[in-house]
């Protein structure tokens, strides 16, 4: 017979036992990353993505060209404008792979832990992890990164980590971050994209405020010199951390990454023909169908590289309206600015025919809205049928189509019938408000000068509905100032969009984000359908509920007029000089147009 002392003895043992296969019954076994859906593609043992070469040569110089100018090297907060190519210098936890849908594989931490409830993830840092400046990375490091973003950062950033309760550190290089309920999906994938920021440098710098000053960088790129607002240079950091990661195998080849600044397109455009910037995304298609006849151009040594069946989306891309101005609080008024719009002519004459029209805020995406809604996606309007259009149940979402002037002409009969019924009357070829008798004016505010023809075609649009629109052609640095704090009537404008929606889409479309400075909902939409139709997208269980309530979120924006769809060529439209190298395709199906995957070709470079 036992006696008390040895039974006590024995109860301890197995509370301990069962205490320990609790704690680690808690956590699935570590993984070397996440699917936000499905299974990984790689395996644990992987080498390096599919789409990189491994062995591709390192070093070379290669010159990029942006429009503008910067005034700051912080890219996380509202202030300032920041250069190309500075979120190079930065390592995030989880690296993602762009041959899949939304996976991320170990960088800064090399193995993930999900809660089996899905209310928590574990972070393994790698231990060679460091900073330009030697410092290695811990969980200070990861912490800090998270609060300050949180605090400070962006409203994207506040938005997409509001719904992590508390951030545990277990040791110098394990990190637990635990969520109010349920949100596995859509906040792992957003802790992967964490930036790892250096806490001893921000002690004794203010994270809020634009500088020049670089801090110590986590990535695979150091700023080496710059000369404000005119050019950065970016050196490859020799020996560094992650270069023999495999998510980083293969990637960020050339030792030295110049980007010069310009202000008129023109001159950008001549730097390039004489060599001074070596590739160019040509987004101007009057240049693609018309400015390559340069004798470097025929001679080979310059060539176009159209990209095609590129899964990556433009965005969002269109004419938006602001309707935290009056002037476009009706739904009827936005639905003749976008009935006027001729985007034919604008096809015909300024675009040489390169260019479709977008049909959805997701072009490019399986979440565009087509048809009408039927099964899943008609089961999540239904409840809102008293609050929308009864023709979003019955017709598909067309724009108008003007061919010819008897289209022109219907369009113009149409638009003046929209706007009397919101009070808006023709007197004397000019749109006059019924009530107040003024007039309807308005501005679209522009940041460069390739965007003006569109603009004075759309001037031209209006005037035959007796609007006048004022263009306002302003630098990039007041640009930025005037659409942080939603000060324009109407603007051209891209929101960027990723291959999973989720959180990020409260920055663009909800209530709560319309009265914040430095969202994107660059609308100002205050609209309690797109509100909880947001709110059950980031709530999607799976990829199926995801694309259905994307669906409709696209419908219901779309029913609206928000904006006027802009437009697109269906191929990426690069032109480079021909002393690189890189795999086939230039970019892999879900990555956004980028070199980390090019290196210097020493036999092209040599010819």
């Amino acid at each position: 017979m036992l006696n008390l002392k040895k039974l006590r003895a024995v109860v301890l043992c197995l509370f301990l036992t069962f205490s320990i296969t609790s704690i680690h019954a808690q956590n699935s076994p570590p993984q070397n990353g996440i699917a936000t859906f499905g299974q990984l593609k790689y395996p644990a043992d992987f080498q390096h993505f599919d789409y990189v070469n491994p062995n591709a040569p390192k070093g070379g110089k290669i010159t990029l060209g942006q429009l503008g100018t910067f005034d700051s090297l912080n890219p996380y907060i509202i202030k300032g404008t920041v250069p190309e190519g500075i979120l190079r210098c930065h390592a995030t936890l989880l690296a993602p792979s762009y041959d899949e849908v939304a996976s991320y594989y170990g960088y800064v931490a090399t193995l993930v832990e999900l809660a089996v409830d899905g209310r928590g993830v574990t972070f393994h840092l790698n231990p060679k992890a460091c900073f330009s400046d030697g410092q290695l990375i811990t969980t200070e490091d990861v912490a800090f990164s998270f609060e300050i973003l949180g605090q400070h950062g962006k409203p994207f950033w506040q938005n997409i980590y509001k719904n992590v309760l508390k951030v545990e550190r277990i040791s110098a290089h394990k990190i637990k971050f635990t969520f109010e309920k349920n949100k596995a999906r859509e906040l792992i994938a957003n802790l992967a994209q964490l930036p790892i920021l250096c806490k001893k440098f921000y002690q004794t710098h203010p994270f809020h405020e634009t500088s020049l000053t670089t801090a110590p960088c986590s990535g695979p790129y150091v700023l080496e010199t710059l000369e404000a607002g005119r050019s950065i240079t970016y050196r490859r950091v020799q020996n560094w951390w992650g270069e023999n990661v495999p998510s980083q195998r293969g990637l960020y080849n050339f030792d030295v990454i110049k980007v010069d600044f310009y202000r008129d397109p023109n001159v950008m455009l001549q730097a390039f023909k004489n060599g001074q910037i070596d590739i160019r995304m040509e987004i101007s298609s009057k240049n693609w169908a018309t400015e390559y006849t340069f004798s470097a151009f025929k001679q080979g040594k310059v060539k176009k590289k159209p990209l095609y069946g590129h899964k990556v989306s433009y965005g969002s891309y269109g004419l938006y309206f602001n309707t935290r101005r009056s002037i476009f609080a009706d739904r009827h008024v936005r639905m003749a600015l976008s009935e006027i719009f001729n985007f034919e002519w604008a096809n015909n004459n300024l675009f040489y025919n390169l260019n479709h029209r977008n049909n959805s805020y997701f072009p490019n995406f399986p979440f565009a809205a087509d048809g009408v809604p039927l099964g899943q996606e008609r089961k999540l309007l239904e409840p809102f049928k008293d609050q929308l259009p009864p023709q979003l149940f019955t017709k598909p979402f067309e724009l108008p189509i003007h061919k010819t002037q008897k289209d022109w002409e219907e369009s113009r009969i149409k638009a003046l019938s929209l706007l009397r019924k919101a009070g808006w009357v023709l007197e004397n070829q000019k749109l006059i408000h019924a009530k107040t008798h003024n007039p309807f004016a308005f501005e679209f505010l522009i940041q460069t000068p390739t965007v003006q023809k569109i603009a004075i075609h759309f001037q031209n649009c209006l005037k035959v509905i007796g609007i006048e629109m004022r263009i306002t052609l302003v630098d990039t640095s007041i640009y930025q100032e005037r659409y942080d704090k939603h000060d324009y009537d109407t603007i051209l404008h891209t929101l960027p969009q990723r291959q999973t929606l989720g959180t990020e889409q409260r920055g663009m479309w909800s209530s709560e984000a319309a009265g914040k400075p430095g969202t994107q909902n660059v609308v100002g939409i205050r609209n309690p359908v797109v509100d909880d139709l947001v709110e059950q997208l980031v709530e999607s269980p799976d990829y199926e509920t995801m694309v259905a309530t994307a669906k409709a979120l696209d419908r219901v924006l779309l029913w609206n007029y928000y904006m006027i769809p802009a437009w697109q060529m269906n191929f990426m439209p690069w032109v480079v000089w021909d002393r690189f190298g890189f795999p086939e395709p230039m970019c892999p199906p879900y990555m956004p147009t980028s070199i980390d995957t090019w290196w210097l070709d020493p036999e092209k470079s040599r010819s």
